[in-house]
């Protein structure tokens, strides 16, 4: 027998005996094991447990060096025994652009780090995997070339398991290029000009190994299809790959679980189509297909946000279990119908907001807390419905817009391409290899409603429609269930024209009032491409102000006038508050123009924060600290869903003591012809809280909703009573049933009168 046959036939006794050979595994996650120092052995697994998805972290403590003169390969520095004492000690996820001597770099650098797994592992199938690097790799384990990696936004892999060294200490080196270059996506489009966002060259997000046996579960793609009744048409491609050297037989079969209980809800005991056996052939890999059909599903939905985990067994001929593999995924169907967006059979019209990934501190490489931070904010914010950014995007916030409730549209960054760049065979293969990528990391994120192949390109060129017709065939060859578009900003006129013509729907970058000419031209730009396209649905994929903008590309400021432009004069240039007032009053003119036109089923705003540009644009609702402007609070208001029509009080006058019914009006926006956002509300509530001046609560209460279709008003009350200090708050909010306030404002209570603040 050989090694790797004993190894597995010594983790299948050894769960037998553990576990009594259960035909389904635990569908609990364990977390992954401490990443240990450089130079230190990572604890070994407990026996069996490798049927587990086993991630071992890499991220942590690493050792930097740039190489300005290209010369480390010629040097060795990804040998396992050159020495790296005097390099600079980081902390990956790492991008050397928050680095003082770094920042502007532009050029190669490299990453080395060692780590060493134990000798009873031996026989167990490794790879390496990186979440992102930006943006050409290359990557070698003690001294073994491994391969490279072009593209600075998306997961790849390598199989080191020939490579790795068990019970000895194994050395990682990686070499990156960050250069700008005109073949590159995203790309230098003259010499002058390039991406508006920051090159950070680094090992921008997480590294880690995953264990396995040589028989496991590569990848599975789950399709749900509901059929808004009572049941969902769920289909599993399950891709399994044998490292081994001989062919193998399995039993592949598959649990759908609560996500957040973990409780098993339909099995292949309710369906044997989830359930099949093949047979894989050495070193290759094999196909399975599981079909069944789930009655009465729960539906994924922004403001329900409802989840399943799909576990899937892997067991060979015995029944032993070989591995085990974990899929989160949602239920919910999307159409574009008649120039409307439908979600899961309701008319829907939904608002949200872009960001970029960056901060000051992190930049590119940003941890988590970051992440989840602002992705709370862009809730509060009422973002149901964002095109990220121009490229894909961490798997953390894949999750979090799962399950706190975000549409999205991921691109990859093909920006502004000129007609050069997309007639060119290598650039394209480039781009499908970005789509690939994104496509196989999202495809079961029910947040991913539709996927966007670049932005801004020239698209009204030859080259320009013969590359939207090539990866809009090639996404829908990858995944047939999404729609696909890409944001234009060549349909101010004539959009008959542009190679919108072959996308499922209108992805409109639109600059009104500043760079593409007066305000008064978006109505009708809106109406050309509705009279153009009647049935196609129209997504506002950005809209915004940047305070210098006719600086930097415009007309001179003396040449503008208010009733034409948002523009700052030469006195106003440096006035924060000045830029707020024009973003403010952009906000809501351009909404009310948006809204009047039920075609367009969504608008997203440019951007979030301010983040870190070779322009020196400034575009964001908070500034790169999330300090929010004015524009935040109004943005914030007029993104609701809900509105506060009315507030009395009875009595009107407050005395210590007395207890005050207060009588409250909601509306939700509506009717969805004439308001944006606009959708069903169901399981909202009003929070009421009285506060000391300080802000502590005093009294608080909850009233439940009943669901409100756009434009329906409800009434409720409650009673308090007026607390004995003279000044206090009557704070009020309309909350999700996610749990994030749409809308919140305090009715000061104390001195003179009756007043309210958002």
């Amino acid at each position: 027998m050989s090694r790797a046959g004993l190894f597995l036939l010594i983790i299948s006794l050894l769960i037998c005996f553990l576990g009594g050979c259960m035909a389904v595994p635990t569908t609990e996650i364990e977390e992954s094991p401490t990443v240990p120092s450089p130079g230190e052995t990572l604890t070994a697994p407990a026996p069996g447990r490798l049927i587990e998805p086993q991630k071992v972290e890499l991220n942590g403590r690493w050792r930097f060096r740039a190489d300005p003169q290209d010369e480390g390969e010629d040097r060795g520095w990804y040998g396992k025994t050159h020495p790296d004492g005097d390099w600079i000690a980081v902390t990956v996820p790492h991008t050397w652009g928050v680095m003082p001597e770094y920042a502007d770099y532009e050029g190669y650098a490299w990453y080395r780090r060692t780590f060493a797994l134990p000798a009873e592992l031996e026989g167990a199938h490794v790879r390496l995997r990186f979440d992102a690097t930006f943006y050409l790799s290359k990557v070698w384990l003690n001294g073994i070339y491994l391969g490279s990696h072009e593209g600075g936004y998306t997961p790849y892999e390598f199989d080191i398991t020939e490579a790795v060294d068990f019970g000895a200490e194994n050395v990682l080196a990686v070499k990156l290029d960050n250069r700008r270059e005109r073949d590159r996506i995203p790309a230098t489009l003259s010499p002058q000009w390039s991406f508006d966002w920051w090159n950070y060259g680094g090992i921008v997000r997480d590294v880690y190994l995953l264990l396995s046996t040589p028989l496991f579960i590569a990848r599975q793609r789950i399709v749900a299809q509901p059929d808004l009744v009572d049941k969902a048409d769920i289909t599993v491609g399950v891709t399994i790959r044998n490292a081994s050297d001989a062919d193998r037989a399995v039993l592949v079969k598959a649990t759908i679980a609560d996500e957040q209980t973990g409780a098993a809800v339909w099995t292949a005991g309710d369906d044997p189509g989830l359930q099949t056996r093949l047979t894989v052939p050495a070193h290759s890999t094999g196909e399975a297909e599981l079909t069944t059909t789930l009655p009465n599903p729960r539906l994924w939905h922004f403001d329900h946000p409802e989840l399943y985990r799909l576990v899937t067994e892997l067991s060979d001929e015995a029944g032993y279990p070989l591995h085990h593999a974990e899929e989160t995924f949602g239920i919910r169907k999307i159409e574009i119908k008649n120039a409307r967006l439908y979600l899961n059979g309701e008319w829907v019209r939904l608002v949200g907001l872009t960001r970029h990934a960056d901060s000051p501190t992190h930049g590119l490489a940003e941890t988590t807390t970051i992440m989840a931070a602002d992705y709370d904010d862009l809730k509060r914010l009422n973002t149901v419905l964002s095109r990220p950014v121009h490229y894909p995007q961490h798997e953390f916030i894949l999750d979090t817009c799962d399950r706190h409730g975000i549409l999205l549209i991921p691109e990859v960054p093909a920006w502004q391409l000129d007609r050069v760049q997309m007639a060119s065979k290598a650039m394209r293969e480039l781009a499908r290899q970005q789509l690939r990528e994104m496509i196989e990391q999202g495809f079961n994120h029910p947040s991913v409603w539709a996927w966007s192949l670049g932005n801004e390109i020239e698209s009204k060129s030859v080259e320009g429609h013969e590359f939207i017709k090539e990866m809009v065939a090639y996404i829908k060859s990858l995944d047939p269930t999404r729609p696909v578009g890409f944001a234009s900003n060549r349909l101010n006129d004539a959009p008959q024209f542009d190679a919108t013509l072959y996308t499922d729907f209108v992805m409109m970058n639109q600059y009104f009032g500043t760079w593409v000419g007066p305000r008064q031209g978006l109505g009708p730009a809106l109406d050309r491409i509705h009279e153009t396209w009647p049935d196609r649905l129209v997504i506002i994929s950005e809209y915004g102000f940047e305070p210098r903008w006719n600086r930097l590309w415009g007309p001179p400021t003396a040449s503008l006038n208010r009733q034409e432009y948002y523009y700052l004069t030469d006195e106003e240039l440096d006035d924060p508050l000045a830029a707020d007032r024009e973003r403010q009053k952009l906000i809501r003119e351009q909404l009310a123009i948006m809204r009047a036109r039920d075609f367009v089923g969504g608008a997203i705003f440019w951007c979030y924060q301010d983040y870190r540009t070779p322009s020196g644009f400034k575009m964001g609702v908070v500034n790169a600290q999330r300090e929010p402007s004015g524009a935040y609070r109004v943005l914030r208001e007029e993104y609701s869903p809900a509105l506060l029509e009315a507030v009395s009080h009875e009595p009107d006058a407050f005395v210590a003591g007395e207890v005050v019914t207060t009588r409250v009006v909601v509306r939700s926006r509506g009717p969805v012809e004439r308001e944006m956002p606009a959708y069903t509300l169901r399981d909202y509530t009003l929070r009421w809280q009285v506060l000391s001046q300080s802000g502590d609560p005093l009294q608080e209460g909850v009233l439940s909703m009943p669901m409100l279709a756009p434009g329906e008003s409800w009434e409720g009350s409650f009673a308090w009573t007026v607390p004995a200090e003279p000044a206090f708050d009557l704070r009020l909010s309309i909350v999700r049933p996610t749990g994030f306030a749409c809308l919140e404002k305090v009715i000061v209570t104390g001195g003179e009168g009756v007043a309210t603040r958002p």
